[in-house]
């Protein structure tokens, strides 16, 4: 356990983004239907995720990382400690 269990990206042009993860990994991108805002759910050979339209602007190159978001399974939560 204790791995990377979903991943989300966030992007400013959707379309353009399936096309380069389809053509280059081979993912296959779901459109989500009934959400409130534009996602598609990713299933890979592995993990799986979901891609959003991005909801703010992209930062300026100098404020700092434009990043994405994953989420780690861990086996009891509450037994999780540091």
């Amino acid at each position: 356990m204790n791995t990377i269990g979903y991943f989300e990206i966030q992007s400013s042009d959707p379309k353009r983004e399936i096309i380069f993860y389809e053509t280059i990994f081979g993912w296959k991108f779901i459109k989500e239907e009934f959400v409130p805002i534009e996602y598609y759910r990713i299933e890979t050979h592995s993990i799986n995720g979901g891609l959003l339209k991005r909801l703010v602007k992209v930062p300026p190159t100098e404020f700092g990382t434009n990043a994405y978001t994953c989420s780690v399974l861990v086996s009891d939560f509450d037994k999780t400690s540091y």
